[in-house]
């Protein structure tokens, strides 16, 4: 089982292969829509990839929370270790 950290890092690869932006460049306080340029099909893309390889569901509804790379890394871990334990 993954730690945080591996988790982090998987994340964003995820977020950096279908963004197509540098992982080293992604900062937790970056704005996913409006810094990423990450759209509406782009962000489904990174949903269901994160919940193929985590083995999780992310609800839409909370999606509208999300504004930055760290709110959407949080919400993965968060419901990973709920899923599979901390």
């Amino acid at each position: 089982m993954p730690d945080k950290e591996e988790i982090i890092f998987e994340i964003k690869e995820i977020i950096s292969r279908i963004s197509r932006i540098d992982a080293s460049e992604l900062e937790e306080n970056i704005l996913i829509r409006d810094e990423l340029g990450v759209d509406s099909l782009m962000a489904m893309e990174i949903i269901a990839t994160c919940e193929k390889q985590f083995d999780i569901h992310i609800d839409e509804g909370i999606l509208f929370e999300i504004e930055t790379i760290g709110d959407f890394i949080n919400l993965v871990v968060k419901i990973y270790e709920q899923k599979h334990g901390s």
